[in-house]
């Protein structure tokens, strides 16, 4: 049976005040503020499928003037209840992070160097539990580690989706291009990228190559023996499309016509490379996971910020679409879209939130940052985009952001006022001189959220 995530947990590092999330059998998305952690909780799970991006330590002078490194960790609660915790939140947080020494006495030593720093655990399908942590050797350059690691087969799709030149298939091998090329392929084309580096053809020159391929050598001609697998395995790919690509663009097939590949619609035909961003970003996610599939029945993927050059509509439909066309896939995604957190009914959902009482901007008010996991239930979920984005990413997007400094400003001038029918008509009037009367149910909510 395939090892699966059951469960996540950081603590007492960076960002991370305290942040558990269980992992849906399905689909579970993490979402929140720019820095508050998605993409890092992400790059943990993959890192069990060869993806494992480096963390960058800070750089600080002692009183001698030598140089140490500081990782991120930090092991006393007194650390976070700096100013930043509301009085009705410091009764759970005083119980989650309870002092591991005397108050009275000094703060427990740093750890030793080259020692193991646990900052907190991953459990498996399998119930094995993993310690995730990082060894303190005093390097501006680290990576984490997970004790007793179990083997969790899957794939990472990255926030960067290829926008590449045109360039026309140049030629195929004789020797039928086997699955497992074609994986690795169009895998080390993205990992060059993804790294900074360069190779002569793009990863969609790759795809096209390995669907030429799949086309020519799987259907065959009366003198070229037909190979079952590679056509099954072009087959294939056209049905999950007509599964994620929006209905209203009427796909129908891909036809080959060398040295490309037509994409056939009920609105016409065009060649893969003059695909819409928008377009072309579904066909790379959804030729991923593809990929992966054929080699591998159950497996895990993540995808960071799927919503990457899609329009709306297109955020609402992709995920539900791309979980549809593989059943047997474990999703973990990490957003900013409010339509990718409301996109499926049957999934877990975490927001991100910085503890505190945060400002219009998502982030505290004052303090240090520090970041806990809150799930949302299901009326979160189905919240409008207006809604999601205010309240678990600190963003309104009824208005744009200078609009929003003009409201500010109008209910910061009632804030230390009695709230009084007077008060409340003097507030509506300069609300509607602003041209914002529309907004006065929200100015009214923080007005009285402010005494």
């Amino acid at each position: 049976m395939t090892t699966t995530f059951k469960r996540i947990a950081l603590r007492n590092w960076r960002q991370f005040a305290h942040v558990s999330i269980d992992v849906h059998p399905r689909l579970t998305i993490i979402t929140g503020s720019n820095g508050a952690g998605k993409s890092t909780i992400l790059n943990v799970f993959s890192q069990h499928f060869g993806f494992s991006r480096p963390f960058l330590a800070t750089p600080k002078r002692g009183k001698g003037g030598q140089i140490t490194y500081d990782l991120g960790y930090y092991s006393s609660s007194s650390q976070i209840f700096d100013d930043e915790v509301d009085d009705s939140e410091e009764d759970e947080w005083s119980e989650l992070f309870r002092p591991t020494h005397d108050p009275e006495e000094a703060p427990p030593a740093p750890p030793p160097p080259g020692s193991f720093v646990t900052i907190g655990d991953i459990e498996y399908g399998n119930g094995t539990r993993s310690e995730i942590g990082y060894h303190d050797h005093q390097a501006n350059i680290f990576g984490l580690s997970l004790q007793n690691q179990q083997h969790v087969p899957g794939v990472y799709v990255s926030s960067h989706r290829t926008n590449a030149a045109y360039q026309p298939i140049q030629g195929l091998s004789l020797n039928a291009m086997a699955l497992s090329q074609a994986y690795a392929t169009y895998f080390n084309e993205l990992n060059a990228r993804n790294s900074g580096g360069h190779t002569p053809y793009s990863p969609v020159y790759r795809m096209k190559e390995a669907l030429i391929a799949m086309a020519a050598f799987g259907e065959g001609n009366s003198h070229l023996e037909s190979n079952k697998e590679l056509l099954e395995a072009f087959n294939g790919f056209v049905a999950i499309l007509r599964k994620v690509l929006p209905k209203e663009l009427g796909f129908q097939s891909l036809s080959v016509r060398l040295p490309d590949i037509v994409i056939k619609t009920r609105a016409g035909e065009f060649i893969i490379d003059s695909s819409s961003g928008g377009l072309n970003a579904v066909i790379e996610i959804a030729w991923q996971v593809y990929l992966y599939s054929l080699t591998n029945d159950e497996f895990v993927a993540t995808i960071d910020e799927p919503e990457n050059h899609l329009h709306p509509s297109m955020q609402r439909s992709i995920l539900a679409n791309i979980v549809s066309a593989f059943p047997k896939v474990q999703f973990i995604v990490a957003t900013h879209s409010p339509f990718i957190v409301s996109a499926v009914e049957d999934s877990f959902v975490y927001a991100l939130k910085y503890t505190g009482a945060q400002g219009p901007n998502g982030f505290p008010r004052n303090g240090l940052r520090r970041v806990r996991s809150v799930r949302l239930d299901q009326t979160s979920k189905a919240g409008t985009a207006s809604e999601i984005l205010r309240e678990v990413l600190g963003v309104s997007v009824t208005i744009p952001d200078w609009a929003q400094q003009k409201l500010d400003r109008i209910v910061d001038k009632y804030e230390h006022a009695e709230v009084t029918p007077i008060t409340l008509k003097d507030l509506r009037g300069d609300l509607i001189k602003a041209g914002f009367s529309e907004f006065y149910p929200e100015a009214l909510a923080r007005l009285v959220e402010n005494k």
